[in-house]
């Protein structure tokens, strides 16, 4: 006989597993359809095993990101705040309204689920993907490998196609497809970026904190971050980086601030370096940035600026040569080619159309008792814990389905 559940969850994730949450309060009889061997793959793996959950400060999301603010309306941060306390965690804030919990390691967050999970009797199938999902009257069934099972509510939350090693895919596309909704082609974001090969040469591991500026063809400014960066033997990395990946495309270039932390304007650098050069005056021109530089990386500037190194020394760099260097010390310049693609994209920039779903409890506009939550959906936010709040907070909604929220 078919196992009948009052909702059943597809994907194990945090939306899936907050929504389950949330469904097992008010006594629904809950299951959740894992593909992997464990649930909250992807959690383990935020903020690099420290687990951000979520930010305090001002929202910031794209895509359909007038949605992502009404889902966070219905559910707001300190709502969410809340629910991770009942869970047992406590958070601790950190710089730009970064919020972890107070042990700083994801384990934390996952067993707090899973304690949650199974108090509340919520039945958990691992290594079990949904390969069908239809409605027959008024219950859907879905098909596994470990049986067919019926449902009065089913929520799609098997987050996008990002980081398909963490288990990312387009599984939650296609099932939703099949109920006629609409998918926006899913793109990496939050991903490094792949640079012309010039500018990056031996400068594969330099770490230096500075200004990022994305730049259009035309010279136009599209974004600017700031924070560390990360030299790779294809490009560029590090967070402030990655925040561009949405809109770095080939043909647009980056450029890269490594004196502007140090100097308010480029005149202040420029006397600086006239007085370093008495100093430095016997010593290889690059020497000129010992300081304020590493050594290779003040290479790789006097190379763009292009100063003639050879047989030369500090003390023959002419003042057009020093004022040419300091310019490309507030803007080293390199050229997008692309990306490291969705393999190594953190988030994935499309998904499904949110229009589509009412944000007060998650369910299609097109199918009663169909919801989504998380990835899936065409909403993508900044590093900061925004994308784990969205996932967090949506996936409540649609397990407290209009309900008033109870403690989790």
């Amino acid at each position: 006989m078919e196992e009948t559940f009052d909702f059943a969850v597809i994907g194990g994730g945090a939306a899936g597993l907050a929504a389950a949450v949330a469904a097992a309060a008010y006594g629904d009889r809950t299951a959740v359809f894992e593909k992997n061997n464990a649930i909250g793959r992807k959690i383990s793996a935020s903020g690099n095993g420290r687990c951000n959950l979520m930010n305090s400060g001002t929202l910031k999301y794209f895509g359909d990101s007038v949605f992502a603010l009404e889902v966070l309306r219905a559910f707001p941060q300190n709502a969410l705040k809340a629910a991770w306390e009942d869970l047992g965690i406590r958070l601790c804030e950190e710089s730009e309204g970064r919020m972890y919990p107070c042990t700083f390691q994801s384990a934390t967050v996952t067993d707090a689920f899973k304690i949650r999970l199974k108090t509340a009797g919520v039945r958990i199938f691992l290594q079990c993907p949904v390969k069908e999902l239809r409605k027959e009257n008024s219950l859907f069934l879905l098909s596994t490998e470990q049986g067919t099972f019926r449902a009065e509510r089913v929520l799609i939350a098997c987050g996008g196609s990002a980081s398909p090693k963490l288990g990312g895919s387009e599984s939650g596309y296609e099932l939703l497809q099949h109920f006629g909704h609409s998918i926006l082609p899913p793109k990496p974001a939050l991903c490094p970026l792949t640079t012309d090969s010039k500018s990056i040469s031996g400068l594969s591991g330099i770490r230096v904190k500075g200004g990022v500026t994305l730049k259009d063809a035309d010279d136009h400014i599209l974004q600017k971050e700031n924070g560390e960066i990360l030299f790779t033997e294809t490009g560029i990395s590090g967070i402030c980086v990655m925040q561009t990946a949405r809109q770095a495309e080939p043909g647009t270039f980056i450029e890269l601030n490594f004196a502007g932390r140090i100097f308010t304007d480029r005149e202040k650098l420029v006397q600086a370096l006239m007085r370093r050069q008495q100093n430095v005056s016997d010593f290889g021109p690059e020497v000129i940035l010992s300081g304020i530089l590493v050594p290779k990386l003040a290479y790789a500037v006097l190379k763009q600026a292009g100063t003639d190194m050879k047989g030369r020394k500090a003390g023959d760099l002419s003042t057009d040569e020093i004022r040419k260097i300091a310019e490309k010390c507030f803007g080293y310049r390199l050229t997008v080619t692309g990306n490291r693609g969705l393999e190594e994209a953190q988030v994935t920039v499309g998904g499904v159309n949110c229009s589509e779903f009412d944000p007060g409890t998650m369910e299609s506009r097109r199918i009663r008792g169909l919801h989504a939550a998380g990835e899936v959906l065409n909403v993508d936010g900044d590093c900061g814990g925004f994308n784990l709040m969205f996932a967090t907070a949506s996936g409540i909604l649609a397990g407290l389905n209009g309900r008033k929220v109870l403690p989790l």
